[in-house]
């Protein structure tokens, strides 16, 4: 029979399951800090779209204005050469 690749025997499991880790307290406290970091990672994020979205919209109300500029000055024009 051919020897097996590996020569070690089985080991059985060796972690204990542990009853009772943390207390009540511990996870409510490890809940806090995780829901904690997660409303602070949120803010940020909403903070840079905001930032991202609003100097978009700055910059499109912008162009809008001058467009809106340019064809006031186009219709004078146009009346000019109608006269």
């Amino acid at each position: 029979m051919p020897a097996s690749i590996d020569d070690s025997p089985p080991r059985p499991h060796t972690m204990k399951s542990q009853k009772d880790f943390h207390n009540r307290e511990e996870i409510d406290q490890l809940e806090e800090g995780i829901y904690r970091a997660l409303e602070t990672t949120e803010e940020r994020l909403d903070g840079r779209c905001d930032d991202i979205y609003f100097a978009m919209d700055l910059s499109i109300s912008a162009l809008t204005s001058k467009i809106e500029a340019i064809q006031g000055e186009l219709v004078e024009i146009q009346s000019y050469i109608a006269r």
